[in-house]
C-alpha cells in the first residue's frame, strides 16, 4: 500500500491525504477527523487510482500556492497496527504541539488533537495486510493516473491536455518543488 500524506492535483486545494491499496480495502465514512472523505474505496485499480482520500477541509493553505505563501507548515503521519493518522499545522499556527515544533526526541501524539485524516483498521480493511515496511518517496508527478485524467484535468480549468501542457510549458513549473527543513522519523 501507499500512504500519500501530501497529495493534490492541478493546484486544486485543499490538500488530501490518501491511501492507495490492493483490493478489499475501504474506510468507514464516520471516523474522528477534521477532514472529509471524498472517496472511501482505497483500491488503486479502480477510478483512476484515486484511492481513499481525505480532504483537509479545515485549511485551504495545506497545498499549492497557499501553502507556499505562508511558508509551509508541518505534516505528521502516525502508523500503527490500528490506524494511520495525518496531522497538519500551518507554519505560524500557535497550536503546533511543542514536540512537533521543537523536533523533540520523544513525541506523544495523544496531545496533538484530532487528526486531519484518520484511516482506522476495520473489518473492510486490515491495515497490516495492505501495508508493508514504509519507504519515503518525495516526488512531483505530472500527468499521472489521477491528475492527468482528462475529466479531472479539464474540470480544474487547466489548458490543453495535461501531457501537451507540461511538455510545452516548462516555465509554468518553476515553483513546483519541495523545500524541506527537516524530517523526523520515530519508532
Amino acid at each position: 500500500g501507499e500512504i500519500d500524506i501530501l497529495e493534490g492535483a492541478n493546484n486544486v486545494v485543499p490538500n488530501q491525504s490518501t491511501l492507495h491499496t490492493s483490493h478489499n480495502c475501504s474506510m468507514p465514512n464516520n471516523t474522528l477527523q477534521s477532514g472529509t472523505f471524498t472517496t472511501t474505496n482505497c483500491d488503486a485499480s479502480v477510478a483512476y487510482n484515486v484511492g481513499c482520500a481525505v480532504k483537509l477541509t479545515e485549511d485551504k493553505n495545506s497545498f499549492g500556492p497557499g501553502f507556499n505563501s505562508i511558508g509551509g507548515g508541518w505534516y505528521a503521519m502516525e502508523r500503527t497496527l490500528h490506524y494511520i493518522k495525518v496531522w497538519f499545522w500551518e507554519r505560524c499556527d500557535p497550536y503546533v504541539p511543542f514536540d512537533v515544533r521543537s523536533g523533540a526526541w520523544i513525541i506523544d501524539t495523544d496531545n496533538w488533537g484530532i487528526p486531519a485524516a484518520n484511516f482506522p483498521n476495520n473489518t473492510e480493511c486490515d491495515i497490516q495486510s495492505h501495508f508493508g515496511a514504509n519507504n519515503i518517496i518525495i516526488d512531483l508527478t505530472f500527468c499521472g493516473d489521477w491528475a492527468g485524467n482528462a475529466a479531472l484535468y479539464n474540470a480544474s480549468g487547466c489548458p490543453s491536455d495535461c501531457v501537451s501542457y507540461v511538455n510545452n510549458n516548462p516555465t509554468a513549473f518553476t515553483n513546483a518543488y519541495f523545500q524541506i527543513s527537516s524530517m523526523n522519523i520515530y519508532k
